[in-house]
């Protein structure tokens, strides 16, 4: 029996169809691969490079306000991220571009050991920081094309719980070291490098992956470096951020409300490492116990949970109950110097852990919303730019949020700080769940 001309063409797309479905399957298992251990290296990374601002006020004896200098160049260097996407969109070859910047940027890390010095310490981890923030923006493009929509926050929280249980593990260890001999940090700082190194030529190799199936979008430019490419790549991205504020309104107001959330978060940055170190007096040990064991032992628990909360839709209600439960973070901080006065079964260790715990479990969300909201707003193939431009106002809020709370301690009181960490998150929950009841 004989099959049609026309029956015959739809076969053969659906197989196309199938095998297409197949390709994008395997695609997605090799994406989530490389992803698990991109994170790996990235964990043993950040577990390494954690207590920075501690090892700054502990050990090099640095002052107040260079502790707000450190918090104020790492905060403030997202804002180049929007950069970052346009120079990797025109290279000829995306994947080589992301590994010769993460080669660049550590850089900085080698080299930490020459000197043992406040500014020299702030000059290597904040020069880290401006480069690395050119890169982070394509993360986004990967989770958005190289996995489906249904299992995007899924496979994300797997992957970030194994990122969490690394970090942990080496924090925890690293405040023990730290305690028998913080020089130590001269010789992790440069592995930490190398980790990080590794981790992005994983991005690269995913980034290649969905390459070769059509999933991005190819380099525009060719050749050398001319004057107009410069001014483009200066000029371009602030145009694009602003056009993307007035063509999706609700994708502003939702930056606008999480730009509330990032001052709060970075107004009591500065204030932290001061408390613990000279108004609580710790050592390294419970410090890394905290912002390591108890803090990534509650990221591991929750993030899988916050994961299925997040989904994959509107993200404003997520975030708006996030930020309203935060205000309690900077207040139970402040409870660690007084609780244990008021109610003796407590002590300062136990009001430290709790915190921190209740921080991790928080932030847990705060991670997933953050790396992955900014996906609900964005059209196709502009998932990196909106990223982009999402990373770049965290950017703008760190170039005064931590004087502000820099500005209060010296001139109010620590506490002062922290209470006004503490209002301003209940500004931004109340607003976001505002936004959360509005039509898009």
């Amino acid at each position: 029996m004989f099959r049609s001309k026309k029956e015959l063409t739809v076969s053969a797309a659906d197989r196309q169809a199938e095998n297409a479905g197949d390709e994008r399957k395997r695609l997605e298992k090799r994406t989530f691969s490389l992803h698990l251990i991109s994170n790996v290296f990235m964990g043993l990374s950040f577990g390494i490079l954690m207590l920075q601002d501690v090892i700054l006020k502990k050990s090099l004896l640095a002052t107040d306000f260079e502790v707000t200098i450190l918090i104020f160049l790492t905060s403030s260097a997202f804002i180049f991220s929007i950069y970052g996407t346009e120079i990797i969109n025109r290279s000829t070859n995306p994947a080589r571009t992301i590994v010769v910047m993460a080669w660049l940027s550590r850089i900085f890390l080698f080299i930490i050991p020459l000197y043992e010095s406040p500014a020299f310490f702030i000059l290597c981890i904040s020069g880290m920081s401006y480069l690395d923030s050119l890169i982070k923006p394509y993360w986004n493009a990967v989770f958005k094309h190289n996995y489906s929509e249904s299992r995007r926050s899924t496979l994300y929280s797997y992957a970030s719980s194994l990122y969490t249980i690394i970090v942990l593990v080496v924090t925890t260890f690293l405040g023990y070291l730290l305690d028998i001999n913080y020089k130590l940090y001269k010789i992790l700082f440069p592995i930490a490098g190398l980790f990080d190194v590794l981790s992005y030529m994983s991005l690269a190799k995913m980034v290649r992956m969905g390459e070769s199936l059509k999933l991005y979008h190819t380099g525009s430019v060719r050749g050398g470096i001319s004057l107009r490419l410069l001014k483009d790549t200066a000029v371009v991205p602030v145009i694009n951020m602003l056009k993307i504020f007035r063509s999706n309104r609700p994708f502003f107001r939702f930056e606008a409300y999480f730009f509330l959330y990032g001052m709060a978060f970075m107004i009591a940055s500065p204030a932290v490492p001061i408390y613990l170190v000279e108004d609580l007096g710790l050592t390294y040990s419970p410090i890394s116990i905290a912002k390591g064991l108890v803090f990534y032992t509650a990221t591991i628990l929750f993030t899988p949970v916050m994961g299925r909360l997040h989904g994959s839709g509107n993200p404003t209600r997520f975030c708006g109950f996030l930020f309203l439960f935060l205000l309690f973070y900077p207040l139970s901080m402040m409870g660690i110097k007084y609780v244990p006065g008021a109610l003796s079964f407590i002590t300062p260790d136990m009001m430290l852990y709790f915190t921190y715990f209740m921080f991790g479990m928080l932030m847990s969300g705060i991670t997933m919303s953050w790396n992955l909201s900014s996906i609900y707003y964005a059209p196709h193939l502009q998932e990196a730019n909106y990223q982009s431009v999402h990373i770049t106002l965290t950017g703008v809020r760190g170039l005064f949020s931590p004087f502000i709370g820099y500005l209060i301690l010296r001139y109010i009181s620590i506490e002062a700080t922290f209470l006004v960490s503490s209002a301003i998150f209940l500004l931004a929950g109340v607003m976001m769940l505002r936004e959360s009841r509005l039509k898009a």
